[in-house]
């Protein structure tokens, strides 16, 4: 969904891991599969945005990761990847 609506150029699923911390003065745990996401910092609040709407957890872990050098090609294809098109206006 995320690379369909152009909110992300591409989005990996690492391995599912255990997660243990706590919530509301009780320790938990659950299995998770953490994603690692591509965008531009234009697109992160529509992309934060959209994880929340969809998301089951009352508090998602959203967090980015600020780019400090990245190869020049591959930063062109994901903010073209992330681009929104205008709308013909008739």
């Amino acid at each position: 969904m995320l690379v369909t609506e152009r909110l992300a150029a591409c989005v990996n699923l690492l391995a599912p891991c255990r997660s243990v911390y706590r919530w509301q003065g009780a320790i938990d745990s659950a299995e998770e599969t953490p994603l690692l996401i591509k965008t531009t910092a234009e697109r992160y609040a529509a992309l934060e945005a959209a994880i929340r709407a969809r998301h089951p957890y009352e508090l998602p872990e959203i967090i980015a990761v600020p780019l400090a050098c990245g190869l020049p090609d591959y930063l062109a294809w994901v903010a073209a990847e992330t681009m929104v098109e205008d709308t013909p206006q008739c």
